[in-house]
């Protein structure tokens, strides 16, 4: 009875979908998609590169249109490079560099 039970509970936590979110550890502290730049700051420290790359339309409300800011982050922990990608004032994406 437990063995089955164990079965079928294994076969239903293997059928979840996987989620693409991604947590970078800087020190002893994770940031991850959602958290604002001051928690990256303070987490992993100034950026090593720091570009605009674009903007994006949010929202619109009545005949106000929200703009934001598209902005790229390389960050170095741990001895290797991250692309962190911020709309606004919010990770959006966090992307691991491989340096050739």
């Amino acid at each position: 009875m437990k063995t089955a039970f164990f079965y079928i509970l294994t076969a239903v936590v293997l059928s979840l979908p996987a989620t693409d979110s991604f947590a970078l550890r800087c020190g002893s502290k994770l940031v991850a998609e959602g958290d604002y730049k001051y928690k990256v700051l303070l987490a992993c420290g100034p950026p090593v590169s720091r570009e605009v790359i674009g903007y994006i339309d949010r929202e619109q409300r009545d005949e106000r249109i929200r703009v934001m800011k598209i902005e790229e982050w390389i960050i170095k922990s741990n001895n290797v490079y991250y692309r962190l990608e911020f709309e606004g004032n919010v990770l959006v994406n966090v992307d691991w560099v491989d340096r050739q």
